[in-house]
């Protein structure tokens, strides 16, 4: 049996559901049913290749009188190859867009200093109520509503009449309007 901190231990798992007699084996073991039948079916050297791949693949347990499923083998392959989760604003943000709006203040913060950055990355840039929801739909799919989180946060100034708008102090710069 491969160990379990073999990266590609996988592959004997995918390799004996790629063989329809090992497969319907292994179907048969996952439904809590007796296999013995069907193997006894099969020619005597298919019967052992089957029994091997499963064996070697760490699927079966043959060490007593009947064919046993271990189960928890897929819990081990999973193991080797644990899932990379996105960390910081990239749970946020795919592919330079926002998908979801954090919950956290801390995550809030951080999200809305990426779109400010990318939005308008020059500190001293006037523009109007257009541009920047232009450039906010570029990073979000809606834009109104994050122009104003940044406003509400600091990270972008507005005019009274709300005919241009600048970065604010939040975002790092001291030149709110």
């Amino acid at each position: 049996m491969p160990k379990s901190s073999d990266p590609n231990a996988w592959r004997g798992a995918i390799a004996a559901l790629a063989n329809p007699e090992s497969r319907r084996v292994l179907g048969l073991l996952l439904a809590e049913l007796d296999a013995s039948e069907y193997l006894a079916s099969l020619p005597l050297k298919r019967r052992e290749r089957v029994v091997r791949v499963l064996s070697d693949a760490g699927l079966l347990d043959s060490s007593g009188d009947a064919l046993r499923l271990r189960a928890e083998r897929f819990a081990e392959l999973l193991a080797t190859a644990p899932v990379e989760r996105p960390t910081g604003i990239d749970r946020f943000v795919v592919d330079g867009r926002l998908e979801q709006y954090p919950a956290g203040v801390d995550d809030r913060m951080a999200v809305l200093q990426y779109l400010i950055d990318r939005a308008m990355p020059e500190p001293a840039e006037l523009v109007d109520e257009r541009t920047i929801t232009e450039r906010l739909e570029l990073l979000t799919d809606d834009p109104v509503t994050v122009r104003r989180y940044l406003v509400d946060a600091g990270f972008l100034g507005r005019e009274a009449d709300g005919s241009s708008y600048r970065r604010g102090a939040a975002s790092g710069d001291s030149l709110a309007l």
